[in-house]
């Protein structure tokens, strides 16, 4: 049971805020959310992985170390960490985000929107590593944005694959097609774009998750 706990923190403020958005969903767009969705619970999860991994503080850690933040747990010294192995797990653990981000929103399929996505999440994370024994380091921070602008790199190159693939195989039966297949095909395709979504949910999804941690989490009662 208490191994779901952290998990049902993270994503206990985001299914409130799902169930408030899709109730002023229309009936047709219901109908294509069901894809969305699932991609989205996708990408809760990694969330969830990150912030686990990363070990962040929660409002419950304050005041149990004596000094709320201690100077000495935070380093600003670039590049002063031991060891490459942490610069690359840094980068790893933050490049499903670059990657995910623009496979599920639109929006995001730019270099400056990973950019600043991924620098503002991992900043949320140091920030809330302040109240609890883990080291606040700029090497984190910026080995986390290094990662989730990979990751975004990564899925140009996909994205790119596919759309070669996808335009070489309508090349090569263009003729075979018929106009009413084409008329279908144009219309499926407008069909699965009519979902009407907040531009900003996957920042909200971001916000609330890193929120219900840091106020729901209680490392001590799972003891």
């Amino acid at each position: 049971m208490w191994t779901l706990y952290p998990l049902f923190c993270a994503i206990l403020p985001c299914l409130i805020y799902q169930i408030i958005v899709i109730r002023k969903v229309n009936l047709k767009e219901k109908r294509n959310l069901i894809t969305h969705l699932i991609w989205v619970y996708v990408f809760l999860f990694y969330i969830y992985l990150a912030l686990s991994k990363a070990g962040i503080g929660s409002i419950w850690d304050i005041g149990r170390y004596g000094e709320i933040i201690r100077l000495d747990e935070i380093n600003l010294i670039p590049f002063s960490s031991s060891g490459a192995l942490t610069y690359i797990l840094n980068i790893i653990m933050f490049m499903p985000l670059g990657f995910l981000l623009p496979l599920i929103w639109e929006r995001f399929r730019n270099f400056i929107s990973i950019l600043y996505t991924g620098l503002s999440f991992s900043l949320a994370i140091e920030i809330c590593q302040l109240f609890n024994h883990r080291t606040t380091d700029i090497d984190d921070l910026m080995m986390n944005t290094l990662g989730a602008i990979l990751g975004y790199f990564i899925w140009i190159c996909i994205d790119n694959l596919f759309n070669y693939i996808s335009k070489k195989i309508i090349f090569e039966n263009r003729y075979e097609q018929t106009v009413q297949d084409e008329i279908a095909i144009e219309s499926d395709d407008t069909n699965r774009k009519t979902i009407n979504l907040p531009k900003n949910e996957a920042i909200i999804y971001l916000v609330l998750a890193v929120l219900g941690e840091f106020l729901l989490y209680n490392f001590y009662i799972t003891y």
